[in-house]
């Protein structure tokens, strides 16, 4: 089965996405939205290939809040997305949407690398994977499951365990973590620097992703892609 970037499938990623970050998430139309940390205004607007109603409709809202942010997924190489957005900047461009066939990817747990062990928590809808070192956290990740798609997200590797295979190895273990669902197609937002691992694995670019916030904003913005700060979390 292959994947078509449209608001529906956006939507889904959304959806998955705010899951595995405990996110309060509403629907409204194409916009959707994502509050970010509780009772803050940390909202998170995402939209593709908004019409210019609904455009300027966030625009005005994110603009409300240096703390709040709009995220504008589109076809890959699409120039028409400008640095700047009616006063807002744009603070990211990196990232990318991508998509894989569940059916093309091994429904079988890859096997634990020497001298480590893992853990599986399973929450309401989502499901964390470890790798420990001891009782130190080496690798991370996270995959919730809405409808037939499979939203892996979060996923880490500690800057004191990389270059031991261990994103391969948590990828290959929250897609056949995924696969105990009947799922067909997995997504995900990866950085620059997991994209290659990804491509290797047989997920394939759908969009860019491109993040716009308020120019006096001071908050430090988490990646959509590989952020996990490790601090207890569970």
């Amino acid at each position: 089965m292959t994947s078509e970037l449209n608001d529906a499938l956006v939507r889904t990623w959304v959806t998955g996405w705010a899951r595995t970050h405990d996110y309060d998430v509403d629907h409204a139309g194409s916009v959707h939205s994502a509050l970010r940390s509780g009772d803050s205004d940390e909202w998170e607007y995402v939209l593709y290939a908004p019409d210019e109603a609904d455009l300027q409709k966030v625009i005005a809202e994110v603009t409300k809040s240096p703390r709040r942010l709009l995220t504008l997924i589109a076809e890959p190489g699409d120039v028409r997305l400008k640095d700047s957005l009616n006063g807002l900047e744009r603070i990211s461009d990196e990232e990318k949407l991508m998509a894989v066939d569940m059916d093309t990817q091994d429904v079988e747990d890859p096997i634990t690398p020497e001298g480590y062990s893992t853990t599986r928590d399973d929450h309401d809808g989502w499901t964390l994977f470890t790798v420990l070192d001891g009782d130190t956290v080496a690798a991370r990740g996270r995959v919730a499951i809405v409808d037939e798609h499979a939203i892996l997200d979060r996923i880490y590797t500690n800057p004191s365990h990389r270059r031991q295979g261990l994103g391969t190895f948590v990828t290959r273990a929250l897609v056949a973590i995924a696969l105990e669902d009947d799922v067909e197609i997995g997504l995900l937002v990866a950085n620059a620097e997991g994209l290659e691992l990804y491509e290797y694995l047989g997920w394939t670019l759908l969009g860019d992703v491109y993040v716009y916030g308020s120019p006096d904003s001071d908050r430090t913005r988490p990646s959509h892609s590989q952020f996990d700060d490790l601090k207890g979390q569970a």
